[in-house]
């Protein structure tokens, strides 16, 4: 008769294991990802506008020109499929105001882009959020500069 023994009665157990482990194991690393993702992609937002809005500051750049720049600043970073429409810009200052060219000194600025999920997720964030895009915005105050005026005619005392 053979004698049993204990590794033959375990036979299996880490399959098991393994088994029951492994999904749990696959949904919080997938989720990991997501989430990783999901913070690159606010980075790169912020930054963008950022930058957007320092050009627009400058006052040497149209709203169309602060748009393309926002939307270059992405693409360059691997988030395609964002557009011109998706980017806006406001003079919170003066709400007339529609283009940076014509903001006065000290007027405060916003670029703001909003961008849907469908252009940057890997995996199925709508199964978890009812959200549906991700946007930054940041705020500049305009540096332009005031006009001055300078007396050319020589004082004659």
């Amino acid at each position: 008769m053979r004698k049993r023994t204990y590794r033959s009665k375990r036979r299996g157990t880490a399959a098991v294991e393994v088994a029951v482990v492994l999904p749990l194991l696959c949904t919080l690393i997938i989720g990991a990802w997501e989430v990783g993702r999901l913070v690159e992609v606010k980075q790169l937002l912020c930054n963008a506008v950022r930058e957007g809005g320092r050009q627009a500051a400058t006052g040497n750049q149209t709203t169309a020109q602060v748009q393309q720049y926002v939307v270059n600043y992405l693409t360059t970073n691997g988030i395609s499929g964002v557009t011109t429409s998706m980017v806006t810009f406001q003079d919170l200052t003066n709400n007339a105001v529609k283009d940076p060219t014509n903001a006065t000194q000290m007027d405060r600025l916003r670029v703001s882009v909003t961008v849907p999920y469908t252009t940057f997720r890997w995996s199925l964030l709508s199964q978890i959020t009812s959200d549906t895009s991700l946007s930054a915005s940041a705020d500049w105050f305009s540096m332009l500069d005031s006009p001055i005026t300078v007396n050319t005619s020589i004082p004659t005392n």
